[in-house]
């Protein structure tokens, strides 16, 4: 999902403050009326582009087919998290509000609504809609966000770059293997210290590890047990052979950012990041280029969902629910689709070949790989606590020095299991 870097690894809930208010006060919105009206407040991240691309025809969408609920939104550019946490904690918290994977930080403080009473109610099928990437937003057992914004990776490749390689384009059969094979046919020398040509762009981002650990049978965290595993012998193998890869075929750490400018001007073969990037690359004057599942059995989700706040009295809740429910439904995830700024969330539409089908400035790619990607979503029990933005956080710099080469594999991976754990045992 886009900007999930950003927003997802900012959370550390003041579990005290979140604590006392998310559990009484009552409603702070006043916005009910005598007729029968209603105006909900819904917050999101991002910016101008983000409301227009994302949020605004859907909502408009919404207004019309239910003419006595007004969604007044409130766009949040900057520090996201630290906004809704101060919210909560000042009993003025928004009816709706958009979370990512650390969602379950706020949840587990009991800040949103229970939603299965909803979703039984109304017979949705949470797994069939939203594959499993649902999962991402239950605690204890029960689901607290409505999935809107999906985020698996893609594998994006400059067409012309495997051309002239005379290799085969990457496919839905391919390996982690496979990729690191290729990537590294794909890096011409340079005379200087960088290459002329890379063949991948891998960093700390979980995009490019996540699904390479889990395909190979690894994991992070055992939610169940609240263990780190991340010291394991696969896990070694893993990360031994994805940094090898780093240092044979990636763009340098340092510039890993500029990784989207490098391969639209044909620096670097492929890309593992998100279907936000597809609209900016068909705009490029001679770019060709596809998408591909991202390799391997596994893909690590990123994505968002819309929440219901505890402190909304009963009459926004229902309005809320009804405004959530049609944001995540067939007919406004089409139109979330159409707007190519970021993936939906709902595999019928990722199925349906309006989505598929759907041509780019006259250009088509291959749409399907998205959902195939969406039902290869495996959760990992990192995803599944509190710690995830304090475990993600530090997981992050421990690989970044692993691949500036201050620390192997393994080393990581042992300092790694005792700091996580260390995490864990806070909650």
């Amino acid at each position: 999902m886009k900007g999930w870097k950003k927003i997802g690894l900012t959370l550390m809930v003041t579990a005290t403050a979140l604590t006392l208010t998310a559990c009484g006060g009552g409603s702070s919105n006043t916005s009910g009326e005598s007729n029968g009206k209603v105006t909900i407040q819904f917050m999101h991240w991002g910016g101008t582009d983000t409301y227009k691309g994302d949020y605004q025809k859907r909502i408009e969408a919404f207004e019309k087919a239910n003419p006595k609920i007004k969604v007044k939104t409130i766009t949040v550019g900057d520090n996201y998290d630290t906004k809704l946490q101060t919210m909560i904690a000042g009993n003025k918290a928004p009816d709706v509000a958009q979370v990512a994977e650390n969602g379950t930080g706020f949840a587990s403080k009991n800040a949103f609504i229970d939603l299965d009473p909803y979703i039984k109610k109304d017979n949705l099928d949470m797994v069939k809609t939203y594959g499993n990437a649902s999962a991402l937003y239950k605690w204890k057992g029960k689901f607290f966000g409505m999935p809107d914004r999906g985020g698996s990776g893609i594998l994006i490749y400059n067409k012309k770059i495997f051309d002239k390689a005379g290799l085969a384009y990457p496919n839905d059969k391919w390996t982690m293997e496979d990729f690191y094979k290729a990537a590294k046919k794909l890096t011409i020398d340079g005379t200087g210290k960088e290459k002329k040509q890379y063949g991948t762009q891998v960093a700390d981002y979980v995009l490019g590890w996540g699904g390479a650990m889990m395909s190979n049978g690894g994991s992070v965290i055992n939610a169940a047990t609240k263990k780190a595993t991340i010291n394991s012998p696969e896990n070694v193998k893993t990360f031994e052979e994805y940094n090898k890869n780093f240092k044979e075929s990636s763009i340098p750490y340092q510039v890993s950012e500029d990784k989207v400018n490098r391969f639209q001007g044909g620096k670097v073969a492929m890309i593992l990041d998100g279907m936000w990037q597809i609209q900016p690359s068909m705009k490029l004057k001679g770019m060709e280029f596809d998408i591909a599942p991202m390799p391997g059995k596994y893909t690590w989700s990123t994505g968002s969902a819309l929440t219901i706040s505890r402190q909304s009295d009963k009459a926004h809740q229902d309005a809320a629910w009804k405004f959530i429910k049609y944001m995540g439904s067939y007919k406004a995830q089409q139109i979330l689709g159409k707007n190519l700024m970021d993936c939906p969330a709902n595999l019928q539409v990722l199925d349906s070949k309006e989505f598929q089908n759907q041509k780019i400035m006259g250009k088509t790619v291959n749409m399907e790989a998205i959902a195939e990607n969406q039902r290869k979503v495996k959760i990992d029990g990192m995803l599944k606590g509190p710690w995830y933005a304090e475990a993600m956080t530090e997981t992050s710099n421990q690989l970044k020095e692993m691949l500036l080469g201050h620390q192997t594999p393994a080393a990581t991976l042992k300092s790694l299991q005792s700091k996580l754990q260390t995490i864990v045992n806070k909650y």
